[in-house]
């Protein structure tokens, strides 16, 4: 399997992601425009726009036969840390409303870096404990977009 191309799964991915972007044009083109905050559709188009070139791009790589190659197939211990990431990624998702952001993010982010093999606990500790608070801070109180407080707050 060493040298295989990634052609069929490019252009199925670049496939999925037009309609997802489409769809986000058209569900937030019908946002109020609000005078305080003006276009409220800037980060939606804007995080639309960046998929839509990604995925132009290689749509085209993946045709004119530039697709990268896998280094070998998903097995043994490198597929179950796949699957542990996808889990967790979806476990994040399903309870950071609940629970809340900071100590969400912060398990989130401590276990997919064990996942991805980082095991220097003083910088996986220190990424973990960084990243969410820098968001909260960016976010919560420059930008004033509330996140999840969840059952601690």
């Amino acid at each position: 399997m060493a040298g295989a191309s990634m052609k069929k799964a490019d252009i199925l991915v670049a496939l999925i992601i037009v309609p997802i972007c489409l769809y986000v044009f058209y569900e937030s083109g019908k946002w109020p425009k609000q005078a305080l905050i003006g276009a409220p559709t800037l980060i939606p188009w804007g995080v639309a726009i960046c998929l839509l070139v990604a995925a132009g791009v290689q749509f085209v790589r993946a045709l004119t036969g530039r697709a990268l190659s896998l280094e070998e197939r998903l097995t043994g211990a490198t597929r179950r840390r796949v699957i542990f990431a996808v889990l967790l990624t979806g476990g994040y998702a399903a309870l950071v409303s609940y629970v809340g952001f900071l100590i969400t993010t912060f398990l989130y982010l401590a276990l997919f870096g064990l996942a991805a093999g980082e095991r220097r606990w003083v910088r996986l500790i220190a990424f973990a404990v960084t990243v969410p608070i820098a968001i909260y801070l960016i976010f919560s109180t420059i930008l004033n977009v509330p996140l999840p407080p969840g059952i601690f707050m």
